[in-house]
Order: C-alpha cells, then structure tokens, then sequence
C-alpha cells in the first residue's frame, strides 16, 4: 500500500516543486566568466536582489535572480555597466591577417588597437563604469601641405566616490606614453558622474514575485490533496471488496 501510494504521489509532488522552481528565478545573462559573473552577482547581492550564479560547464556561467526582481535587477546591472565590454588587445586586433593591408589600413587597425588597449587599462581604476578612448595618429596632408598633430579623446564614467576624478594627469601621461608623438596638451579627459543607486518604486519589487510564488505553493498544495484523496479512495473500495470477499454471503457464493 505505501509503494502505491508514492508512485502515485511522487509524479505531483516533482511536478509542484518544478512549477515552484520555474516561477522563482530567471536567467538574466548567461556565457559569462567567473570573475564577471562573480562582479555581477556581488552587486546584485549588495543592491538586495537574491540572485545565484550557476555553472554551465563550457557554457561558462550565468546569473538568476527572483521573476518579482528581474526589472530591477536589469536596472542596476545596466547603471554599473554590468557586464563589462570585452576589449581587444594588439594580438587580437591583428591576428588572421589573410591579405596585405595598405599603410592606411595599419595606422587604423593600431589606433583601434590602442585605443581598446587604453580602454581596457582606465576601466580597472575603482569606480568607472564605462571606459571609451579615442586615438588619431599624427598625419601629413601631401596635398595642402597640412600636418594632423595626434590627439587622444578619453571617456570615462564613474560613480561619485571613483579615485579618478583625481587620476586625470596620470590618464594623460599614460596616453601619451602609449601613442607615439602625442603632446599631453592633445589628451583630453571627459569624466561624467552617475548616481550611485538605482531608485525604483518598491511596488515593483515583490507583489508579482509573491503572487508566482504562493500560487505555486497553492498548487503544490491543491496536487498534495488531490493525490491524498484519490488514493484514500482507492484504500477505502480495496477495503470494501475485502471485506466483501470475507462475508459469509461472498464465502456462500463461491
């Protein structure tokens, strides 16, 4: 009776639990690298979203959060810049070459390159969020007769409290040792302050989460119950026929 009883129970009870688990959390970016993916979770953490990081074996990893925080979520993780762009380096840049490209198309592949290069290096200053860098490289007009001096455009966005409101002479000394005949007077630095949390009406936040959840406790419940009352059925007609089979009219019978 009690093997009957869990075959017959135990499809509900997988089948509830797996309603509870669809309904609670939702992949928000996946393909990550651990040490993204672990930024991301720890600022989702501190901005009281309960998210997870799963491990996707080749896949990488993803992040997950609660279906009643998923807007939020997304909200904060856009205002961090999260996840960070994927710069590329020299190597990248100019490997797989397949033809011989014309000096025109060099200088371009190594301004771009170095721009990636300077970029990558001023997001790792604490605080900045996004990091853009711009190279042009010293050119000479044989037409006009007209020289281009080199100049470098940086644009960084950072919170309130980022040391690199204080690092800009180092920006430009770093840019004008990595791009040949560049004056420090052709680095310019633009640095844009972002308010440093996400404000949301706290409305959002659970009354749709908390309706997925508790419907899915409902219906683990009302599954729980459906089983338990089909199975007493099913006890109480094997009871029934026993004792039907044990009466002195059913041993006349046969």
């Amino acid at each position: 009776m009690k093997n009957i009883f869990l075959a017959f129970v135990r499809p509900l009870l997988l089948a509830g639990f797996a309603l509870l688990l669809t309904a609670c959390q939702q992949d928000l970016y996946s393909g990550l690298a651990e040490d993204e993916a672990n930024l991301m979770l720890a600022t989702l953490l501190e901005n009281g979203i309960d998210a997870e990081k799963n491990a996707r074996g080749k896949a990488g990893f993803s992040i997950t959060a609660p279906k009643a925080d998923v807007v939020r979520a997304l909200k904060i993780l856009e205002s961090r810049s999260l996840p960070r762009e994927n710069f590329k380096n020299i190597g990248e840049v100019f490997s797989g070459q397949g033809m011989i490209a014309s000096p025109t198309e060099e200088q371009a592949r190594l301004a771009f390159a170095l721009s990636q290069e300077l970029a990558a290096t001023f997001a790792k200053i604490d605080g900045v969020l996004t990091s853009r860098v711009h190279v042009v490289f010293a050119r000479h007009d044989s037409a006009s007769g007209m020289n281009t001096p080199a100049s470098v455009a940086v644009f960084l966005r950072h919170v309130p409290d980022s040391p690199v409101v204080d690092l800009q002479g180092k920006i430009k000394e770093t840019s004008v040792q990595a791009v040949p005949g560049l004056a420090y007077e052709k680095v310019s630095v633009m640095l844009v302050p972002v308010r440093e949390e996400v404000v949301l009406p706290e409305t959002v936040k659970n009354d749709f989460g908390k309706g997925l959840v508790y419907g899915g406790m409902g219906a683990v419940v009302v599954l729980l119950a459906g089983g338990a009352a089909a199975f007493n059925t099913l006890r109480q007609r094997k009871i029934h026929a026993a004792k039907q089979n044990t009466s002195p009219a059913g041993t006349a019978a046969s």
